[in-house]
């Protein structure tokens, strides 16, 4: 380790620094305390740095695994549009409620009205089996809703998680 390396030949000067001044021993004891604290100092220091690293990490994580979900939802949305399975759609629940814990406000409440749009498409489809005349008119608003906000919400989080790069 780096910080083991440089430990040593410090204490290596620090020794040959008192042989050289012929302190007394109180003297010397003070002076590798105090050259103790601030290797300590230091290390922690460095640590700091590797866990805000490694919270930065996690907070990518985070936010590339909603990402992740939403993609999956939309190419399902994209292929089936009319057709889409609860099932789907379904899977898409739990990170549409992370993204208000990762997200920013504005772009997490772009993602639950997605998934609620995708939802209501899912719902008529189940309780209808399919497309028909009538079901039309109530497919038409979701979808809509579904195709204004697919394209903002991927751009979004696209640019999200490349700030976040370390």
């Amino acid at each position: 380790m780096v910080i083991d390396t440089h430990f040593y030949k410090l204490t290596k000067i620090a020794m040959q620094f008192i042989l050289d001044m012929n302190l007394g021993r109180s003297d010397a004891i003070a002076f590798l305390s105090f050259l103790v604290a601030g290797l300590s100092a230091l290390y922690t220091r460095w640590s700091w740095k590797e866990t805000k690293k490694a919270n930065q990490i996690t907070l990518i994580k985070e936010k590339k695994e909603i990402y992740d979900a939403f993609f999956e939802l939309k190419m399902h949305m994209s292929q089936n549009a009319q057709f889409a399975e609860l099932s789907e759609v379904s899977k898409f629940y739990y990170q549409q409620k992370n993204a208000k814990l990762f997200l920013p406000e504005k772009l997490s409440s772009d993602i639950e009205k997605y998934f609620e749009a995708c939802f209501q498409v899912a719902i008529i489809h189940k309780r209808n089996g399919g497309a028909s005349s009538e079901s039309h008119l109530e497919y038409e608003q979701h979808l809509s809703t579904e195709e204004r906000l697919s394209g903002k919400i991927e751009n979004e989080l696209i640019k999200i998680i490349k700030e976040a790069r370390i």
